[in-house]
């Protein structure tokens, strides 16, 4: 039986006092945060203040993180947090973009390429070239966050004080309106001839990799930019 207490809209209040078995337990989806920060199972008992110790991270950062994956209208306050979160939260970032590139990209790539399959040879083309399009273009903004501005971060933790975060921000291109209009395209267009299977399968991959974009851009607009900024404003 869980013993996680909940508030009175019904949200599980996260603490670090309890289990991380029952952070899982009310919201399984979870579950990919402890795989990006590599945190293994089996972890017992544990509380999520204890595998915090355990993984040298700070309890209020994951449960900042935890929180934004489990509520649609959270919004967290960095100010209590440091240069080390920061960069703690960076290699969480990576890590997502890992899976974005390595699991999620090349799975819708191939569940596209299967539900043409008994395409008209036009339709495999407009959606062929649009699916490709938005990888190259999600490639792109991934690159430019891992060449750009997590670099700037590293030498900023170095005490090397450039001011560019704005910058940074400005050029943050918006990567979800384009995956809302393939997941339409696949509801609304396609041949009745294409697998419902398939199909679905590959809507399944799209809403997963829509929200995950989702909460990896508040991230980053909402903890790591203002952490940034006030950290550039101590320096300088």
């Amino acid at each position: 039986m869980t013993s996680y207490k909940i508030d009175g809209n019904r949200q599980v209040i996260f603490s670090e006092d309890m289990k991380l078995i029952e952070l899982i337990d009310a919201d399984y989806h979870l579950l990919s945060v402890l795989l990006r920060l590599e945190i293994e199972l089996p972890f017992g008992d544990i509380s999520v203040k204890q595998m915090c110790l355990r993984y040298d991270m700070s309890p209020t950062l994951f449960l900042m993180i935890c929180r934004i994956y489990s509520s649609t209208d959270y919004e967290p306050d960095y100010r209590s947090l440091t240069m080390d979160d920061a960069l703690c939260l960076m290699k969480y970032l990576r890590a997502s973009h890992r899976y974005y590139l390595n699991t999620l990209l090349p799975r819708i790539s191939a569940g596209v390429d299967g539900v043409l399959q008994l395409c008209e040879e036009r339709q495999r083309n407009v959606l062929g070239k649009f699916c490709r399009d938005y990888v190259d273009e999600v490639r792109a903004h991934l690159d430019y966050e891992e060449r750009e501005m997590f670099p700037y971060i590293e030498s900023l933790s170095s005490g090397k004080a450039e001011c560019m975060m704005d910058e940074f921000m400005d050029n943050h291109t918006d990567i979800c309106e384009k995956i809302d209009d393939m997941k339409s395209i696949i509801i609304k267009y396609l041949p009745e001839s294409c697998s419902i299977a398939q199909r679905c399968d590959l809507l399944f991959d799209i809403f997963a990799l829509r929200e995950d974009l989702v909460r990896h851009t508040l991230l980053e607009m909402k903890i790591l930019a203002p952490l940034i900024k006030q950290e550039e404003r101590r320096t300088k």
